[in-house]
């Protein structure tokens, strides 16, 4: 079967076989849907049942894993606003899209979890249904691809894929009933708003879900067939890009390791979850040009941008600060996700044309921006002494990326002029970790190789000539053997520093 990254993960999410079947009495009808609207409609109704048990509750002084970390935790009053969908009693010949719900057992019990007995029904349906459109979504994309396969690449661009566009709709609200005739209003956004109210394997769903439709029209040999889906999703994210990505950014701002986390969940473990989902749904975002260009914009950087190197990169939790510094790569560089070259894409004219474009808004954001995130953020803080050792790595490696790029022409003369960042990166140089003493070299020869050397530059680089020729011979030796590329590059750094004269 032809795998490619628009669906191969959701796949890996699902693993075969899904574990989440429903309460007893809707398992059959959720596990034999076929209509994303019907599936959507139904969350809607589980999902505001649990705001209501939410409500009811923090009413009692009940904690919530909303508590913990930096998401919305106003449910009470998301709550308030959704009790008239939430009344509505359920169709009785449509089990999958409208369960009952029954408040009068939704109370919080003891450890301050989430509702009673038939709140816990209705977060089980709400994972299984929601489980249950990611089985759909994979189910399409996997067979257009495989069509696509069959036929010698060759692209029907009059299909239309009816679930992506189903699902789509229902989520949004775009113009769409539900079969019970209750309109699901802006349902994504409001999910996003309350992970922290949703069991893990729901909040895995939304975020797959999300991250599906914003990427199936941009990864493999299929995706023109899905471009419109995307676009229109990542349209919709756009006009709620307050609401959304503002929240999405706001996940990183953990304000604690422990507590009660919801659904009966530790709330260390909560924190770390859903700050990675919203990292993830964060990068996807970020793969459409306009809500890219939106985020990098002078007005939304302070709050959106920034708050990553002040805080989120050095956060004491590894997996969310490496999760943090690949955002901040995504956010600098326009890269993010898979080349079509490797999903058998060679030489896609619009692929190469969106690359530059990406590269064109990092590149002006960076020479806007050059001394708030180049010498007050990355020299200062994630380069010091002070900062954790992965924080240093990748963000050399950023700092490379960057140098190296042609886009950033500009940024690396000015970068290469400066004595002070010489000095940083000479330190670096000699640093205990030969990993992060490797990433230094890579900037430090930029330096070298600059024929247009500053006075001051110069000087630093000759007085010191001797000592630093003699240090680079015995630098990472071991790794010339095989590394044809390093060995000669460090030879030309070598060999320019001893031919180093002043001016």
């Amino acid at each position: 079967m032809l795998e490619n990254q628009a669906f191969g993960w959701l796949k890996n999410a699902i693993g075969g076989v899904s574990t989440s079947i429903g309460s007893p009495s809707n398992a059959a009808a959720i596990s034999a849907c076929t209509d994303p609207a019907v599936l959507v409609s139904g969350v809607a109704q589980d999902f505001n049942a649990s705001l209501l048990a939410s409500s009811s509750s923090s009413s009692t002084g009940s904690s919530s894993s909303a508590e913990i970390i930096g998401v919305r935790s106003d449910a009470s009053a998301t709550a308030a606003t959704a009790t008239s969908d939430a009344a509505t009693s359920a169709s009785a010949n449509n089990v999958a899209s409208a369960p009952t719900i029954d408040t009068s057992t939704s109370t919080a019990p003891d450890g301050g979890g989430i509702g009673g007995t038939t709140t816990n029904d209705h977060l089980d349906d709400l994972t299984a249904r929601l489980d249950r459109i990611k089985t759909l979504l994979y189910e399409e994309r996997s067979a257009s691809s495989n069509a696509v396969a069959q036929n010698g690449g060759s692209i029907n661009l009059n299909w239309i894929p009816a679930t992506a566009t189903g699902v789509f709709k229902s989520f949004t609200n775009n113009g769409a009933e539900s079969s019970d005739n209750n309109i699901v209003e802006d349902l994504m956004t409001k999910l996003i708003q309350n992970l922290p109210l949703l069991p893990f394997e729901a909040r895995k769903s939304v975020s797959a879900i999300f991250n599906y439709l914003l990427v199936c029209g941009l990864d493999g040999v299929d995706a023109q067939q899905f471009a419109s889906v995307s676009s229109a999703f990542a349209a919709y994210v756009l006009e709620r890009a307050e609401m959304i990505i503002g929240q999405l950014v706001r996940a990183h701002h953990c304000k604690a390791m422990s507590g009660g986390g919801g659904g009966g969940e530790g709330g260390g473990e909560a924190y770390v979850d859903i700050t990675l989902l919203c990292g993830s749904m964060l990068r996807s975002s970020l793969r459409h040009a306009s809500i890219y260009q939106w985020m990098l914009s002078d007005g939304n950087v302070e709050r959106l941008v920034y708050p990553f190197l002040d805080g989120y990169v050095h956060n004491p939790n590894f997996d969310i600060s490496s999760d943090a510094l690949e955002t901040v790569r995504v956010m600098f560089t326009g890269a993010a996700g898979g080349s079509n070259a490797a999903m058998g894409i060679v030489g896609d004219s619009a692929s190469e044309e969106h690359k530059q474009v990406m590269e064109g808004i990092a590149s002006d954001f960076l020479n806007r921006k050059y001394a708030d995130v180049i010498d007050e953020r990355i020299n200062k803080k994630c380069l010091s002494s002070k900062a954790n050792y992965m924080t240093r790595r990748m963000s050399l490696q950023l700092l490379s990326t960057i140098l190296l790029n042609r886009a950033n022409y500009n940024v690396m003369i000015m970068y290469i002029s400066s004595s002070p960042n010489l000095v940083t990166i000479l330190c670096l140089l000699r640093d205990p970790s030969p990993h992060i003493t490797l990433d230094a070299f890579q900037v430090f020869k930029i330096f070298v190789a600059n024929p247009n050397k500053p006075p001051e530059v110069v000087k630093i680089l000759f007085d010191n000539k001797v000592k630093l020729a003699k240090y680079l011979e015995g630098l990472h030796k071991d790794r010339e053997i095989g590394d044809e590329q390093f060995r000669d590059e460090k030879q030309l750094v070598i060999s320019t520093l001893e031919g180093l004269e002043m001016p």
